[in-house]
């Protein structure tokens, strides 16, 4: 029964501070967003917060639930790879990615695990990483809230993901507000230049607003119409999410309908 009623899976947000977490019900009549709750924590604090979670997970109505993950700036970090043919080959890329994070970070590649965003000919290759203690951590919460782990996935590629059709379009530059961090995406259609991260409210230079579009997608809280663009890019408000009210959930939600 229920395998015919649909499927449960909970996408939590991992921000800077919260854990902002929804769980979505799946079936023939399409996706619902069923609930929604977000557990702060202070730094350092975050296993009391993924306790919480793990309660509020045992409260659904549902036995069998898999969860999503997807982490924000403050876990995730990323830089570019550059087109080349050799990349073709998946263990020249990692081989190429773990030397050029070495270069980059100045840290032993063994203390990171990568992602890698899609690669078509000719367009550079996002390469996001996170702690290697991360994914083993995330694992072991899926374990213990009896959830299958379906994914790990960066905010700045789900978002890119998701308005792959327009910006892939287009050149210009994309702006990722992620609580008090924005990511600025310098990109040329399909070929990403270039990406940095800085605190939210930070002035955008005319070296990282490249001509062209400017895109903007934003969990902020409350916008007032004087701070919205219509090249802002939004989720649209679906069966239990308000995009006007439920903006908070923007990142857990994004790519789940």
């Amino acid at each position: 029964m229920e395998a015919l009623s649909g499927s449960t899976q909970i996408r939590v947000h991992l921000a800077a501070d919260t854990l902002i977490a929804c769980e979505l019900r799946r079936n023939w009549l399409g996706t619902k967003v069923m609930r929604k709750q977000s557990f702060d924590f202070e730094s350092g604090e975050r296993a009391l917060a993924m306790s919480k979670l793990t309660d509020w997970i045992a409260e659904s109505a549902t036995a069998r639930r898999s969860i999503v993950w997807i982490i924000g700036p403050a876990e995730a970090e990323y830089f570019v790879l550059p087109w080349s043919p050799a990349l073709i080959d998946q263990g020249m890329r990692d081989a190429y990615a773990r030397a050029l994070f070495e270069q980059l970070y100045e840290r032993d590649a063994s203390t990171a695990a990568f992602g890698f965003g899609a690669a078509s000919h000719g367009s550079s290759q996002l390469v996001s990483w996170v702690s290697a203690q991360l994914p083993a951590e995330l694992a072991a919460h899926a374990k213990q809230s009896g959830c299958q782990l379906a994914g790990i996935k960066p905010a700045i590629a789900t978002v890119w993901d998701h308005f792959r059709d327009v910006l892939e379009t287009e050149a210009g530059t994309l702006c990722i507000v992620d609580g008090d961090r924005q990511a600025i995406v310098r990109h040329d259609r399909k070929k990403i230049e270039d990406i940095v991260i800085r605190p939210f409210g930070q002035a955008i230079n005319a070296t990282s607003k490249r001509a062209g579009v400017f895109r903007r997608f934003s969990n902020e809280a409350s916008r007032s119409p004087v701070d919205t663009s219509p090249a802002d890019l939004n989720l649209p408000a679906r069966n239990g999410f308000a995009s006007t009210q439920d903006s908070t959930y923007a990142f857990a939600l994004c790519g789940a309908f």
